[in-house]
């Protein structure tokens, strides 16, 4: 396999292996944040020291949330009919000149319950294509945000100026809201993840995007398709997320597996069920932060009790005084893998605001809100990507 992103030598290739190994026949140690004393039993979570000793054989990561701009979401991007391997080789071979080596990109069910061997192989190519340019990724396997309606075939064209209106969760509300229906989705789980759970190329399992995140109508621009209500959404969403954890389990891949927390930090001190469950069931552990950098170094502190491998999986707007200047550098500090959202100004329109579902945009907003590059590979700002740059140079 022609793929760069090693270790950095051979000798401690064979050495970290052999801990790996050897770790992985000792009983866990348990700690204050060892999932022996969480009552959820799920299966064999990797030890701190195995997920430490992983993470020191990975260079530092830095990327971004991933659909091409030909790609209004998961469904557009990965459907055979609309798949444009063309336009995700130009953008990752620009991505990876300007520094980034990892994308977090979010699959979807129902292309997979649609034509599984064509989702598996156009899945191939994109593997073959980011291998290619020397990135990693970060395959998310199911998302509770946005419209919870969707339809494999054709996908709407976008709402004209508005902040992704045409994602899609993944599974939608009438497989969510039903336990029966939510056991059929073993298969898809365990199919991708047996597929990939040896290759170099897939990174970390990203398990459950924000998975409880009820929406509040915005997504589509005004949208008032129900979402299930706050209650039972957090009811369902951990139901499922549980036994994705155990499915993923019992292929035991040989990346880890995360859930990331998102929203209002209380889980810092306060975490409810699903952020429990996310936290004590991942190998590594992840979170999003839109917050200026203050709040978010308190949120890395909060998660650092846990002794685990730690990234952010979601940062960056610009607007929401998240930036690549206020946050990367904090990230970098602290051994925080960085994921932001958005790359290329595409379909999802994502260099509009969160507002954009309410307030009318007329022309393009200054400062774009997510995105780093125009659709023909200039950057949107020549010192982010400077500083991408500048970082990627010291970690290497």
């Amino acid at each position: 396999m022609n793929f760069r992103l090693t270790t950095k030598n051979t000798f401690k290739t064979v050495f970290i292996i052999a801990v790996l190994s050897f770790s992985s026949c000792k009983k866990a140690v348990k700690t204050e944040s060892s999932v022996e004393e969480s009552p959820v039993k799920l299966g064999a979570r990797w030890t701190e020291e195995k997920a430490n000793t992983w993470y020191d054989t990975i260079p530092y990561t830095m990327g971004g949330n991933y659909v091409p701009a030909s790609a209004i979401n998961q469904l557009e991007m990965w459907q055979n009919d609309t798949f444009d391997p063309e336009r995700i080789d130009f953008e990752l071979n620009i991505a990876s000149q300007n520094g980034f080596n990892i994308m977090r990109v979010f699959l979807h069910d129902l292309a997979w319950k649609q034509d599984a061997e064509g989702f598996l192989k156009n899945v191939d190519k994109y593997l073959e294509i980011a291998s290619k340019h020397n990135i990693y990724t970060m395959f998310v396997i199911f998302d509770g945000v946005w419209n919870p309606y969707p339809k494999a075939g054709k996908q709407p064209e976008p709402n004209p100026r508005v902040h992704n209106s045409g994602w899609v969760q993944s599974p939608g509300r009438e497989i969510l809201e039903d336990s029966n229906k939510q056991d059929e989705l073993k298969g898809y789980v365990q199919a991708v993840i047996s597929r990939y759970k040896d290759d170099s190329r897939v990174l970390v399992w990203d398990l459950f995007n924000e998975p409880d995140n009820t929406n509040a109508g915005n997504f589509g621009g005004g949208s008032k398709a129900p979402d299930l209500p706050k209650e039972e959404k957090l009811l369902r969403t951990r139901e499922l997320l549980e036994k994705t954890f155990k499915w993923a389990r019992e292929i035991s891949p040989s990346q880890p597996l995360t859930a990331g927390v998102w929203g209002n930090p209380n889980w810092i001190e306060q975490p409810d069920d699903i952020e429990i469950l996310s936290i004590e069931q991942s190998d590594v552990i992840s979170f999003h932060s839109y917050s200026a950098p203050e709040e978010t170094a308190k949120m890395i502190a909060g998660l650092q009790k846990y002794n685990r491998p730690i990234f952010c999986t979601e940062y960056m707007a610009r607007s929401a005084k998240s930036t690549f200047q206020n946050t990367l550098p904090l990230l970098h500090k602290n051994k925080v893998g960085a994921v932001h959202w958005g790359l290329f100004d595409g379909k999802s329109q994502t260099i509009y605001p969160w507002s954009s579902w309410k307030e009318k945009f007329t022309e393009e907003p200054d400062p774009w809100f997510h995105d780093v590059f125009r659709k023909d590979g200039t950057p949107y700002d020549e010192t982010e990507v400077e500083l991408i740059k500048k970082i990627r140079d010291i970690s290497n």
